[in-house]
C-alpha cells in the first residue's frame, strides 16, 4: 500500500495585526514542532521569506490554514508535483457546472486557463446560490475546500 505523500503549506503574508505567539503556537500544534522550530518559522513569515511545513494530509493542511487565518497569517498548500491548482479548479468547476450557470462557468474557466485561479474561485463561490441550505451542498464544500488551500480566507 502507498503510503499517501505530506501536504505542504506556504506561508505567505502576515496580515496587520497579526498574532505572532498565537501562529507560532499553531505551528506547534499542526506540525509537531519544538517552540524554537515554530518561532523561527514564525519570523521567517514577518521577513517575507514565505516558509514552508509539511502536513501528513490534506485534511491537516487546511487545518492548519484555517486556524492560521485566525491569527492574522495567510497560508496556502504550495505547489508541487502532486499539486495542481489549475486542474483541482477546472475539476471542481466542472463539477459545479450544474449550479454556476454558463456564463459564471465560462468566466471561472478562462481566468483559471489563465492562471488567475483565486479570481475563478472567488467568481464560481459568488456565484452559488445563497441560503442557509446552500452552505451544506456538495459544490459549496468543495469549491470551500479549495478556498482553503488558495489561501482565501477572511479572518475570523
Amino acid at each position: 500500500m502507498l503510503k499517501p505523500q505530506p501536504t505542504v503549506v506556504e506561508l505567505l503574508t502576515a496580515e496587520n495585526g497579526m498574532r505572532k505567539v498565537s501562529c507560532t503556537q499553531t505551528l506547534q500544534a499542526h506540525c509537531g514542532l519544538g517552540p524554537a522550530a515554530a518561532k523561527e518559522i514564525t519570523d521567517a513569515l514577518l521577513d517575507k521569506q514565505y516558509p514552508t511545513v509539511s502536513l501528513p494530509s490534506a485534511v491537516a493542511a487546511r487545518a492548519l490554514v484555517i486556524e492560521l487565518a485566525a491569527s492574522g497569517v495567510v497560508a496556502r498548500f504550495a505547489e508541487g508535483p502532486d499539486y495542481d491548482p489549475q486542474q483541482r479548479l477546472a475539476s471542481a468547476l466542472s463539477s459545479a457546472q450544474a449550479v454556476l450557470g454558463p456564463e459564471v462557468l465560462r468566466s471561472c474557466l478562462a481566468l483559471c486557463a489563465h492562471g488567475e485561479w483565486e479570481l475563478a474561485l472567488s467568481r464560481g463561490l459568488a456565484a452559488l446560490p445563497s441560503g442557509d441550505d446552500s452552505n451544506s451542498t456538495p459544490e459549496f464544500v468543495l469549491l470551500s475546500e479549495l478556498a482553503v488551500e488558495f489561501g482565501i480566507l477572511q479572518r475570523r
